[in-house]
C-alpha cells in the first residue's frame, strides 16, 4: 500500500510511501500554491480510495 497527493482527482499523481510523507507533503504544496491538495491510499489489489484534502 502506498499513498498519492493530487491537486486535482485528474492529475498526475505525487507518490508517498507513508501517509505521515503524504500528510506533510500535502500541507508543503497546499501553503505554497494555496489550494486543497487530496490524499488518496492506494490498495494494489483493490483500488485507490481518497483519505483527506489537505487545506
Amino acid at each position: 500500500m502506498f499513498y498519492e497527493l493530487r491537486d486535482h482527482p485528474d492529475d498526475l499523481p505525487i507518490r508517498c510511501e507513508t501517509l505521515a510523507e503524504a500528510r506533510r507533503r500535502a500541507r508543503s504544496r497546499a501553503e505554497r500554491f494555496g489550494f486543497a491538495i487530496l490524499i488518496y491510499e492506494v490498495n494494489p489489489f483493490i483500488g485507490e480510495k481518497l483519505l483527506e484534502e489537505i487545506g
